[in-house]
């Protein structure tokens, strides 16, 4: 496919800084392209059930929006600690893709993009206004692409499904709703799905919400209930377990951090 437009509809940028841990493990979900660098220490990681690879000090991974990621935080063995930075995107192609959609990426990036990455994500974090971050961006959009290898594209009736649920995702959404929509089964819907993302409608809607609640949070200064209820989660108790599963954090955790790092 030829790439017209790229357009960074969201991104979040943060990192920390030498803080002592142990060999911490967790798993999560996130509704973003994420990149991650470990500057000091190193990450295990392994997506869904993929094989663990490390990144070593300085290394850098990629994992796609939606994909589960076994993390195993490694600090440095001299002193304990370990630093990181990372930026969560939210990329679209010729107005109508998602980039994860379209490219497959190695999960952690050849040792020769590791200083200029370092540079880009530094620059990123420490400009404020949007219009400075975007040429950085771009440049890292760039080095992603260049290691990146071409999927199959996707169907266009599965398109019209996903912008329909960015369209509609604060309003209820069942799999007989989009199966209407395409004139097709649920099973229909069922397969596209899998075979397009990996995953189910429902999981997807979920990811869009919650890729909208977490952009909530950092914006305004909406409760928690408030932005449930916004992104189509009614039931605020159930939305905070969903978020805590997906980001890693309770949104209040969520949007501390995150104002702390843009």
């Amino acid at each position: 496919m030829q790439i017209e437009s790229i357009c960074v509809t969201s991104h979040i940028c943060g990192g920390f800084e030498q803080v002592p841990m142990g060999r911490n493990a967790e798993t999560k979900s996130l509704p973003f392209l994420s990149v991650v660098q470990s500057t000091h220490g190193s990450y295990r990681i392994a997506l869904d059930d993929g094989p663990a690879l490390e990144t070593g000090e300085m290394g850098v991974f990629v994992a796609p929006r939606a994909r589960m990621q076994h993390l195993l935080h490694i600090p440095d063995e001299r002193d304990g600690t370990m630093s990181a930075q990372w930026i969560f995107l939210d990329v679209e192609v010729n107005r109508r893709y998602r980039l994860d959609d379209l490219f497959l990426f190695p999960t952690v990036l050849p040792e020769k993009y590791h200083q200029d990455i370092y540079v880009l994500l530094r620059r990123i974090a420490a400009t404020e206004r949007l219009t400075d971050r975007l040429p950085d961006i771009h440049r890292l959009l760039c080095i992603l692409l260049e290691v990146a290898m071409p999927m199959k594209s996707v169907p266009e009736d599965v398109i019209r499904l996903r912008n329909y649920i960015e369209n509609h995702f604060s309003h209820p959404i069942s799999t007989a709703d989009l199966a209407n929509i395409l004139h097709c089964s649920r099973a229909g819907v069922f397969r596209a799905f899998r075979q397009s993302f990996g995953n189910t409608p429902g999981q997807y809607i979920t990811n869009v919400r919650i890729r909208h609640a977490q952009l909530l949070l950092q914006s305004t200064d909406m409760t928690v209930a408030q932005i449930a209820s916004a992104v189509g989660i009614p039931d605020a108790a159930y939305f905070s377990k969903l978020f805590h599963r997906l980001s890693g954090c309770t949104a209040g955790c969520w949007r501390e951090k995150s104002r702390e790092r843009a």
